[in-house]
């Protein structure tokens, strides 16, 4: 998150125009927006309207003082994580303690010194500023995980969960890495945090007969701790988590749509994205091992019932990808290689879906069998042989073909082919 000073919004509520007017020009001249109001009460309508970054509050006002003013925003759920910093002439430790007792986060003594409250005002904004972020991500994560148990869920109840088992397994090793991420991110910000609020402390308690004297030494604090790293590494580790969320999304965006229980009810299709979202479920089992070559032609869409074409993409994917493993010495390279594009048989035109692997092939006598119900090459437990079968019924129920080209040490090529018909989509 980028911050520059002046960036934000700040409030101002004191009853004495004369402050009002030299804390909004020293504020309007660095940078920063700036709402004045001359009544808590007016400051209050003002706040709920718009809320502002930061609040810099006068305490003896007429009609509502400040205190109550902090005390009435900290119970409002829209405003009660606005910074609030009293601006006072009252300066006994009661009068700090009932302020910062009611909500407030600083506190700055009249006649105050310009340095001072532009300081405190700019550490303050920059806290929130990177509170609200850290939030912001929080709530992403939050909601990802929550879209990821939800579609997990309907997973579970799925009729396809037979041949999506296999994926569940790397889902949630997947899905592990971003959340990891996260968590070590937030862990690195709470302890960047923790140097900030030591400035923070240092600011509250500062010396106001002798300000100047007290800023230096936490200026010379700022240089011991390299404050500008600290900041450079809040900004950091605020994008890493972005990125972890940003990956967790993908993953359960993709199991979301992957997951639909409305398979039977045939829709447009984009038949590309559809592979892709096989793929990136797939992801844990080939990413360190076999490189996945696409060269996906122009095709239409098609009306058909995605969640069950998913179905045969991971049936032919997984046997692809457990085929090249399965093999004693690996080859230079390993790869799965899928291509799409449109070829014609006669007078119809048809999506061709082919997907060639770098396996050691099958042999004559076991591709003649490949797609009989329970007919499995595997050690006993490793399959049910259900998963080729199922596969050509999905497609056959498409008015599509699936066939098999192999021979040993050669790999293994399946082709689906699915019809075009009019006015099923637009190129």
């Amino acid at each position: 998150m980028d911050w520059k000073p002046g960036n934000g919004e700040i409030m101002i509520v004191d009853d004495t125009p004369e402050n009002l007017r030299l804390l909004e020009g020293m504020l309007r001249d660095k940078g920063y927006s700036v709402r004045p109001f001359p009544r808590g009460s007016l400051a209050l309508k003002g706040a709920e309207n718009c809320p502002p970054d930061l609040i810099l509050l006068d305490i003896k006002m007429p009609g509502m003082d400040g205190y109550e003013v902090c005390s009435r925003l900290k119970l409002n759920e829209k405003l009660k994580e606005i910074p609030v910093i009293f601006i006072s002439a009252l300066n006994e430790p009661l009068d700090k303690l009932t302020a910062f007792t009611c909500g407030g986060v600083d506190y700055v003594t009249k006649p105050f010194q310009v340095e001072e409250v532009l300081a405190r005002v700019e550490t303050h904004i920059k806290l929130r500023q990177y509170q609200v972020e850290i939030e912001r991500q929080n709530d992403r994560l939050r909601g990802t995980l929550e879209q990821l148990r939800s579609a997990q869920t309907k997973l579970v109840e799925s009729e396809k969960m037979a041949s999506l088992g296999i994926l569940t397994a790397g889902i949630a090793h997947e899905i592990n890495n971003p959340i990891n991420f996260i968590t070590s991110g937030i862990s690195g910000l709470k302890k960047l945090l923790d140097q900030v609020l030591l400035l923070i402390e240092r600011y509250t308690n500062l010396d106001t007969a002798h300000p100047k004297a007290d800023l230096k030494k936490i200026d010379e604090l700022k240089e011991e701790m390299d404050f500008d790293d600290v900041l450079n590494g809040i900004k950091e580790l605020t994008a890493s988590i972005s990125t972890g969320a940003s990956r967790a999304a993908e993953i359960v965006r993709s199991l979301r749509i992957f997951s639909r229980l409305d398979e039977n009810d045939k829709k447009l299709a984009d038949i590309n994205e559809n592979i892709d979202l096989t793929l990136t479920l797939l992801r844990n089992q080939y990413k360190d091992t076999i490189s996945i070559d696409k060269q996906y032609g122009h095709i239409p869409q098609l009306l058909c019932s995605p969640g069950k074409l998913n179905q045969v993409f991971t049936n032919i994917l997984v046997n692809a990808i457990e085929a090249i493993k399965s093999m004693p010495i690996p080859l230079t390279e390993e790869r799965i290689a899928i291509k799409t594009g449109i070829v014609t048989e006669g007078d119809t035109e048809l999506v061709e879906i082919e997907i060639r692997d770098s396996g050691p092939g099958i042999a004559k006598e076991i591709r003649d069998h490949i797609f009989e119900p329970f007919f499995t090459s595997k050690e006993v437990g490793k399959g049910t042989g259900l998963g080729l079968s199922i596969s050509q019924g999905i497609v056959q129920s498409h008015q599509g073909t699936i066939d098999v080209e192999s021979e040993p040490g050669m790999g293994a090529t399946f082709r689906i082919r699915l019809p075009i018909k009019l006015g099923q989509g637009e190129p």
